[in-house]
């Protein structure tokens, strides 16, 4: 594998905050990689749930071994989505456009404040366009501004560090709890999104952490005389030359249906009349992973007009699944201890022990950022943490739709110090977690503080 970086090693870069270049190098010296973390995770939660549940070690294993499977299908999604959502913003139509914004900034500090803010508004729109299109940008923008002097390792940390803004329309709990018949309808009734999603307190929120978070990581970023930028090597796969296409008349009548347009266009315009009906008829709000991956799988056979293109692409795009495909198990079997035993039951009655109406939100949100820490999957977290967050919510007389909200920030917090997410860009860059940890650590404790004044301090002045 290419060297990511070119130049002097980061130890004798000396451009950074001195508390980055010093968490830098103790995280490269200390932090394992992404496999290393969660192996470990399973072998804390074990011990945790033979401590403070009634499962011994066998049955302890038996909830491990139920667990690892029952993200499989979650699993698979993600690498749909990651894979056609990379076929998507690799078309030459995405790409020009890519490129033409990367160039409207000419220096490093606007090229810099411009990217974070885009990709940060994409993530808030929704999680998977927003990490597809941090990738594809990201790789492109090391490579058009190479000279620059932007930190090649800097450029893949915000890459991921605005995950933190994605409590926006495409989160899980909020859109799950908005349509009837959920599994907690008993509990909380319909929530619609605009009593979660579009409160005003989470949309002033996020607004200042979108205004305020690109100067937080311009302030530590590396200067232009340190900045590490990316190796030849690896540049010239970032952006490969065009092959010239071949005359009709040297291709074989197989080579000539594999660059035919005429198939995948015309299953693509199927798709996508479908995918608009579909949105006609239920409305936006009614999007899922499903559907989403559907028009992705569409838009990247229109967009590259033959399978031999897409085909191109999609092998390009796998070299962002392999960690999901290996550890989405064991953090699934993670799951299925800290679940099955009852070890989550515990944990949250101590978080509900010293909380009042006016705290559990905030005390949600801890918890729910603790516990994303040992099974970061949205989605199938709710599910966990629903059944006893939200009566307590409810008895203690809190806001259902703050706690919600609150649940969902804590799972986008501390994503940022946890690898899962990661991995997609992990692999496109070609880097380890351990890379972009003290990144991810300036803009926790930014983002921290900026949700603990949303959730404590908001809701008495607005």
């Amino acid at each position: 594998m290419a060297n990511p970086v070119a130049g002097a090693p980061r130890s004798e870069r000396g451009a950074l905050h001195t508390f980055v270049a010093s968490f830098s190098r103790w995280s490269v010296r200390w932090v394992p990689d992404a496999m290393v973390f969660v192996l470990a995770l399973t072998v804390l939660v074990f011990f945790m749930a033979w401590a403070l549940t009634k499962h011994g070690p066998l049955q302890l294993i038996d909830d491990w071994v139920k667990g690892f499977w029952v993200l499989l299908t979650f699993a698979m999604q993600m690498c749909v989505l990651m894979i056609t959502g990379f076929t998507v913003a690799d078309s030459k139509y995405v790409k020009n456009i890519i490129h033409k914004l990367i160039d409207i900034p000419k220096t490093r500090r606007a090229t810099i404040l411009m990217y974070f803010t885009f990709i940060s508004i994409l993530w808030y729109l929704h999680w998977g366009i927003g990490m597809m299109v941090s990738i594809i940008m990201g790789r492109q923008l090391v490579v058009r501004k190479r000279g620059l002097g932007i930190d090649y390792i800097f450029v893949a940390a915000i890459s991921y560090c605005g995950i933190v803004l994605a409590n926006g329309p495409s989160m899980a709990a909020q859109l799950l709890l908005a349509t009837p018949g959920h599994f907690m309808e008993k509990v909380t009734g319909v929530i619609p999104i605009s009593l979660t999603t579009f409160d005003p307190t989470l949309l002033l929120t996020n607004l200042i952490i979108l205004i305020t978070s690109p100067f937080i990581m311009l302030a530590v970023a590396p200067a232009k005389e340190h900045a590490v930028e990316i190796s030849p090597e690896l540049a010239k796969e970032f952006a490969p030359q065009e092959i010239p296409p071949a005359k009709d008349a040297a291709r074989t009548p197989a080579e000539r249906w594999d660059r035919s347009p005429l198939l995948p266009v015309l299953i693509a315009v199927f798709g996508v009349f479908w995918f608009g009906r579909f949105i006609a008829a239920k409305g936006i709000g009614s999007l899922d992973l499903n559907t989403l991956n559907f028009i992705f799988f569409m838009l990247g056979l229109l967009l590259h007009g033959s399978a031999n293109s897409f085909m191109a692409s999609v092998q390009r795009g796998v070299a962002t699944v392999g960690g999901v495909i290996v550890q989405f198990p064991l953090y699934a079997g993670i799951f299925g201890i800290i679940s099955f035993s009852g070890l989550a039951t515990i944990i949250a009655d101590w978080f509900v022990s010293i909380s009042t109406a006016y705290t559990f939100p905030f005390v949600v949100f801890l918890y729910s950022g603790f516990l994303n820490i040992f099974v970061p999957s949205g989605g199938s977290k709710f599910v966990i943490e629903a059944p006893y967050i939200l009566p307590a919510a409810k008895k203690l007389g809190a806001s259902l739709p703050m706690t919600i909200n609150a649940y969902t920030y804590g799972d986008l917090w501390t994503n940022l110090i946890q690898p899962f997410w990661a991995l997609p860009i992990l692999g496109a860059f070609r880097l380890r977690f351990q890379d972009i940890l003290p990144y991810g650590l300036i803009m926790l404790i930014w983002a921290g503080a900026v949700i603990t004044f949303g959730l404590l301090v908001l809701p008495v002045v607005m």
